[in-house]
């Protein structure tokens, strides 16, 4: 199955803004729809979380689409669609504001009618109706799930603050069956987070958040997250994306680094790693490298060297490496974070790392062997002055 993203959380005080602004901006069109019984609602709270990943603000918009849609009692999704007012204009938008939408997004419970995933614009706060939105803004979404509970529409929250996602039906196995995963992507590079929910009395209820304090999924940088069917299993769990190891530090919009593939599988409670593999690249090389020592590890640091050219010597040995770090390279077995800058592509050094201190910084410069397997033929290393403050 595909995937695609989503963001999650990006600014809990432009979330609650926003919120708040929606009790302003969005009445006016749902009073249309519902008005001798929207007066009366309170703020509703989204449907509890199992492991919640954070707080959750209250839900200014879930009992307003409640009200709006609870005189619908057929299934039609025409009807659906105008009692939300999906496609038009919300009174209070901005000019080009996109439209809220309404998709099927498979059946959850198998009544044999499909769930629909709603998809409702956060207005801007910072943007008023006569003012267009930045050129490079991008609009926060509130999703939600409706359900047919054979006499109404059921709405319940998803995910609030979204700016990109993608919700996939998957199978996770007995007692629970089918699920819905929702892909956050988070910030620039993107860092994608999913979050597994469950139908439960046409409500959907969070089984899992990739977030959560307790989760063991590791984001990977500009990652993507696919689902993938096992017969007779519940559905795999594959992320795939860049690495962002701890000891060397990579920009988030960069190049550097490696990749990385993790599968994981669902225990009946979350999504567990199971196998993650690398690509070989200088970088991961580099990675190894640092972190072996940093364990003081020579014997793995020493594999990842061609001795005998690393060392300039016709006879290494592990001691004699062991002697030339202890000697030359304290910094590699003491609790550094060393960073890796981006060059243009195709420098000569564009594999160097830096190894940043308040007055001086160490700049290293590895060679690799060309055989494909990226051992480290040499390492120089060069001091460079940090300038002073005016």
């Amino acid at each position: 199955m595909e995937c695609q993203r989503l963001q999650h959380r990006p600014s809990f005080a432009r979330i609650s803004l926003a919120f708040k602004l929606l009790g302003l901006a969005l009445p006016a069109c749902l009073l249309m729809l519902a008005a001798s019984t929207f007066a009366q609602e309170d703020a509703q709270e989204p449907p509890p979380a199992r492991t919640p990943a954070a707080p959750t603000a209250p839900d200014a918009l879930l009992p307003q689409i409640t009200a709006a849609i609870q005189g619908v009692t057929t299934q039609d999704t025409a009807a659906l669609s105008k009692a939300l007012h999906i496609g038009e204009r919300l009174e209070g938008s901005a000019p080009g504001a996109p439209s809220n939408t309404l998709a099927p997004v498979g059946d959850l419970d198998g009544d044999g009618v499909p769930e629909m995933l709603l998809q409702w614009a956060i207005p801007d706060v910072a943007v008023g109706a006569e003012m267009a939105p930045a050129p490079d803004s991008r609009p926060l979404w509130g999703v939600y799930l409706l359900s047919w509970d054979g006499a109404h529409w059921k709405a319940s929250r998803l995910v609030a603050g979204v700016e990109d996602f993608t919700p996939v039906l998957i199978n996770l196995g007995a007692p629970v069956g089918h699920g819905l995963a929702v892909v956050i992507q988070e910030g620039d590079s993107p860092i994608a987070y999913p979050a597994i929910f469950q139908m439960k009395d046409h409500v959907a209820t969070l089984l899992w958040d990739a977030q959560a304090d307790d989760s063991r999924y590791a984001p990977l940088l500009q990652g993507r997250v696919d689902f993938q069917d096992r017969p007779g299993a519940p559905t795999e769990m594959i992320v795939m994306g860049r690495a962002d190891p701890g000891l060397l530090h990579v920009e988030r919009k960069g190049r550097r680094g490696f990749q990385a593939r993790t599968v994981y599988h669902w225990d009946g409670k979350a999504y567990i790693p199971a196998k993650t593999e690398y690509s070989p690249d200088r970088d991961y090389t580099i990675y190894r490298f640092i972190s072996a020592l940093h364990l003081h590890d020579y014997r793995s640091a020493y594999a990842l060297v061609v001795p005998a050219e690393f060392l300039k010597v016709d006879s290494p040995t592990l001691d004699a490496f062991r002697q030339f770090v202890q000697d030359n390279w304290p910094e590699f077995l003491q609790d550094e974070v060393f960073e890796a800058p981006e060059l243009p592509a195709g420098s000569p050094d564009e594999h160097l790392f830096v190894l940043s201190k308040p007055a001086e910084s160490f700049v290293y410069h590895p060679v690799f062997s060309r055989d494909g397997k990226f051992l480290l033929t040499g390492l120089t290393r060069t001091r460079e002055a940090v300038p002073a403050e005016p």
